[in-house]
């Protein structure tokens, strides 16, 4: 008898524990703030439309952060186009599915693209990510121009 009633015990608290709460699941998640997080990496934030912020970094280059407020995905975009005209300039390692960050061409111009998934996350870290990712375009950048400077294209021919 005991052994069914700690079993029941169990069972309600485990029950009442997956009970719905009165709060939508959008206000339970709470994402750290993009302006906060750019400051303490250094940088400034910007709006630039509904869900979109700008990133200015110290050297006055500009990149772009997609928010989805409902998950706390943060989609950062970087066009390199000025510095890889196409992919066939850019290294190889880009290409690999473990890199973080990834080199795409769309309608003829070069993007980094970086998704980072922080619910509940702290503006700290989401300045890690904004460092990392001003970090790996100029990784981006830096490997195009050594790649060109030794005449070893990305793309090779059969």
């Amino acid at each position: 008898m005991f052994r069914v009633s700690l079993r029941l015990i169990f069972v309600a608290l485990f029950a009442h524990a997956l009970l719905p709460t009165n709060l939508k699941a959008e206000e339970r998640i709470n994402c750290p703030s993009i302006e906060k997080a750019a400051e303490l990496a250094d940088m400034k934030a910007s709006h630039f439309s509904e869900d979109d912020w700008e990133i200015e970094t110290k050297d006055e280059t500009v990149f772009y952060v997609a928010v989805s407020y409902k998950n706390c995905i943060f989609r950062f975009i970087a066009n390199l186009s000025k510095f890889i005209p196409n992919l066939s300039d850019a290294d190889e390692e880009w290409s690999t599915a473990n890199k973080i960050g990834n080199l795409i061409e769309s309608n003829g111009n070069v993007y980094l693209k970086h998704h980072v998934l922080l619910p509940f996350g702290s503006e700290q870290t989401l300045s890690y990510n904004i460092r990392m990712f001003d970090y790996l375009a100029a990784k981006a950048i830096d490997s195009a121009t050594e790649v060109k400077a030794n005449g070893e294209p990305f793309v090779k021919s059969l």
